[in-house]
């Protein structure tokens, strides 16, 4: 596994740790798991697509408003 990886699934781990004191990232947690069971993706998988979309729409959004 490259660094890269190893850094994203540490991070998303730890993510999932912290949804133990956190109820609305507990949730958040659980609905994004069933998407990725519903899309036959793993859940480091989804979270990544999530992040991607979230970086494009952003980028999008500035370009929209600099042009």
């Amino acid at each position: 596994m490259s660094n890269e990886n190893s850094f994203f699934t540490k991070m998303v781990d730890e993510l999932i740790i912290s949804s133990d004191y956190d109820n609305e990232l507990a949730d958040n947690i659980k609905w994004l798991d069933g998407q990725a069971q519903k899309r036959g993706i793993s859940f480091y998988d989804m979270v990544d697509q999530l992040l991607n979309r979230h970086d494009i729409n952003s980028k999008a959004k500035t370009w929209m408003k600099n042009r």
